[in-house]
């Protein structure tokens, strides 16, 4: 992947999400004003929104711990330091690129900077991504059980959109299932699909099919390699299974700064897993503004209506705004680091 291409792409998505940006506030500051935000967040106790915080920044840490676990199964001797760039890098550019697609290209973009190999890259990166569908799957459909009523009665026609992020994600789940385990099965649909698109005579049939099967080997090999390893499965998933409980947990801790107590942990956790499965099938970067939209309907019997709307502001400036500022900080502090690191290099070798 040239490096020219990633950066001005992310480049053009920084600028599309913040006009995005700016068009999401203005209608939320029709309804609530700024000053009121402040005023809400001055009285709110600052230990909590501390704890929402570190929460956050425990999310990305894993999640680089996650791929240091794969890499160094792999035998590639690397800190977390490193990894914890890879994880911000892909927060980054997931969170201003629609459906996320961003994140993992940026991610395998660093990876291929610091030398480690094409292939232990892929296997990080599909593990962690495999892990990450498969225990939201099983908190979205726990979630989804137990809220059901409050989906149906709260969320009005948003609801459909619940049954369609959790179908998406269901889908997804299988097809990495039937990778590792049935990879003929996704050749032979792909296959099928290959020949409805010839019926149209859709001229790049022939090298879509080449680069989708490329992939498919692409993750039949890792997954062979996870199947002989399946600690680190399991280490993935416990730690995966921490870092969504922790950024679940962040519109609970904005609550117990306003001074509520009286609704568990496990209300908003599973709340929050609703709002998430919910917003997960759009193509929309960061899916700003139907989240926004989402919470004020999802959380409006949780807190107080005087406070809902400062409590979202504030839960979304916590669990997405504040580390997209973060992260894209420290991206562009790493991108220069190792630009010239390498005209040092340059410099020396002449």
């Amino acid at each position: 992947m040239k490096a020219n291409s990633i950066i001005k792409k992310s480049l053009l998505s920084s600028i599309f999400f913040v006009i995005l940006v700016v068009i999401v506030f203005y209608f939320i500051f029709k309804e609530t004003t700024f000053k009121d935000v402040i005023l809400i967040f001055q009285k709110s106790n600052k230990t909590f929104i501390f704890f929402g915080i570190l929460c956050m920044f425990f999310y990305n840490l894993l999640e680089g711990l996650n791929i240091k676990i794969v890499l160094n199964s792999l035998g590639n001797k690397i800190k977390l330091s490193k990894c914890y760039k890879y994880a911000v890098g892909a927060f980054f550019t997931a969170s201003i690129t629609p459906s996320s697609s961003g994140g993992d290209p940026m991610a395998f973009y660093l990876m291929t900077k610091d030398k480690i190999p094409v292939s232990h890259s892929a296997i990080a990166l599909f593990t962690k991504l495999m892990v990450y569908q498969f225990v939201m799957i099983i908190l979205a459909s726990i979630s989804f059980f137990t809220s059901y009523n409050q989906i149906i009665t709260t969320l009005g026609n948003f609801k459909y959109l619940v049954f369609l992020g959790l179908f998406l994600n269901i889908l997804v789940c299988t097809l990495y299932f039937l990778i590792v385990f049935f990879k003929q099965i996704i050749i032979f649909i792909v296959e099928i699909i290959g020949k409805v698109l010839n019926k149209f005579h859709y001229k790049k049939t022939s090298e879509l099919q080449k680069k989708i099967n490329l992939q498919i080997e692409e993750y039949s090999k890792s997954a062979t390699i996870l199947k002989t390893n399946k600690k680190i499965i399991l280490k993935c998933i416990v730690t995966t299974l921490i870092q969504i409980v922790l950024v679940f947990s962040i519109p609970y801790f904005v609550y117990l700064s306003l001074g509520y107590h009286d609704t568990s942990i496990f209300k908003f956790i599973t709340t929050q897993a609703v709002l998430n499965i919910t917003v997960s099938s759009l193509p929309f970067p960061g899916a700003v503004g139907i989240s926004e939209a989402i919470f004020m309907k999802l959380y409006k019997n949780l807190f107080n209506p005087n406070v809902l709307g400062s409590a979202m502001f504030i839960t979304r400036f916590i669990n997405f705004y504040l580390f997209v500022i973060y992260t894209g900080i420290l991206l562009a502090i790493f991108i220069i680091k190792d630009n010239l690191k390498k005209a040092k290099e340059r410099v020396k070798s002449v």
